[in-house]
């Protein structure tokens, strides 16, 4: 008797290790932020590698728009539409072929993703100012990515203003050579990096230059991960596996959730199935936002930072340009426990580089959150009231530099 009882405890354990095993494969097609030991060196399928070819593949940038793209995303106030023009800018309906005297680059936020082409605030700042703004915006882009943007686009760029646009989750962005070691599943996401040395910015280049090396990459790992810190410190410490229970417990803060959440969804109807997932997504958001929020502490992530905006400013005035730097918060970063405060002190402390327009403290006071995002299956992005406060916010700073310098009298 006793020893069925003792065997009854080792059995137990491993029918529940099969259970979360078995949950985690039904789940992980679905919601691929639940990573297993394969993920670590992932088979990234041809087909997948030839559609990113013909739409994004950028063998210097990592990934870019092309000119001429349409296409339209599902939000949760309809569908929203928006194209690029000749140059892979977004499509303005004010500044069709016209000069555009400000130019934004940046991320999603400054793509403006899930709002039409007349709701993005790059749209609603030249209304403002009856300006044209040419939107070089891409998702997902952090201010290393989009300074290169601009970096190239700077011999032809007739702009007097560049406004550079990024999401305080930027100064993790930097530190990314394989996306996927932060955004699970984002294989396809290999990027150039910038790091510091006492010699200052060292730009490496994205290990993947040419399609082929896609399919030759595992070669390359050894680089990639030594380059990536979020190999070590984050993605390692995520990867499920036998013994799964031990793991949950350790990053239970993360992974009970996201389980608890799409559990709820299994078995239901397709919007059912949605609402769990978005609530899992958002788990990960605010988890991401955590690191993110680590990263502000850290005194190194902060000079990596530092020397990429002192880049951006100094590469804009070098060409006659006036920069400035507009931080926009996501959802989760309004939601973290330091209310947002650690990514404001070191924007705050940047101000003296260049002009900072950071909108973290005017979104915390919105007293309806719900108006200024709009939600997608890549998480919330600025509505089209939010896009308007960012506008608003930009207005009279870059009415300042547009104003031609006053004569002087003798």
């Amino acid at each position: 008797m006793r020893l069925s009882r003792l065997l009854a405890v080792p059995a137990g354990y491993l029918a529940v290790e099969a259970g979360v095993a078995a949950l985690v494969h039904r789940l992980r097609p679905d919601f691929p932020w639940l990573v297993t030991a394969r993920d670590t060196a992932p088979a990234i399928a041809p087909a997948l590698v030839d559609r990113h070819v013909a739409r994004s593949f950028d063998p210097e940038l990592g990934w870019c728009r092309r000119p001429g793209e349409r296409g339209t995303e599902p939000t949760d106030r309809g569908t929203t539409g928006y194209r690029l023009d000749g140059r892979a800018r977004r499509h303005d309906p004010r500044l069709a072929d016209g000069p555009a005297p400000v130019a934004a680059f940046g991320d999603s936020f400054t793509f403006c993703r899930l709002v039409d082409d007349d709701q993005t605030w790059p749209h609603q700042l030249g209304r403002l100012l009856d300006v044209g703004v040419a939107n070089y915006g891409v998702g997902n882009y952090g201010l290393d990515q989009a300074l290169l943007r601009l970096e190239r686009e700077l011999p032809t760029l007739e702009s007097q203003v560049v406004i550079m646009g990024v999401v305080p989750e930027t100064i993790a962005r930097v530190h990314s050579y394989w996306k996927h070691f932060f955004e699970y599943g984002n294989v396809l996401a290999f990027k150039p990096r910038f790091t510091l040395d006492p010699g200052g910015l060292t730009l490496h280049p994205s290990p993947i230059r040419a399609p082929g090396d896609y399919a030759t990459y595992h070669a390359r790992l050894p680089e990639i991960t030594a380059l990536d810190p979020f190999h070590a410190a984050k993605f390692r410490r995520d990867v499920l596996g036998f013994p799964y229970l031990p793991k949950l417990v350790r990053r239970g803060q993360r992974h009970l959730p996201v389980l608890g959440h799409l559990l709820t969804g299994l078995g239901r109807g397709p919007q059912r199935r949605e609402r769990a997932r978005r609530a899992a997504f958002g788990v990960v958001l605010r988890d991401n936002a955590r690191w993110t929020r680590r990263l502000y502490a850290d005194p190194a992530a902060r000079r990596l930072l530092a020397a990429l905006v002192e880049r951006f400013a100094t590469v804009c005035r070098t060409a006659g340009k006036h920069p400035v730097l507009v931080v926009v918060p996501q959802l989760a970063d309004l939601d973290r426990a330091d209310g947002g405060t650690a990514h404001q002190r070191t924007f705050a402390e940047l101000g003296t580089v260049l002009p900072v327009v950071d909108l973290t403290t005017r979104f915390r006071r919105e007293p309806d959150r719900t108006a200024l995002y709009t939600h997608g299956r890549l998480g919330p992005h600025c509505g089209p009231h939010g896009n308007a406060l960012v506008a608003d916010a930009l207005g009279p700073v870059v009415r300042d530099l547009l104003r031609p310098p006053a004569a002087s009298h003798r």
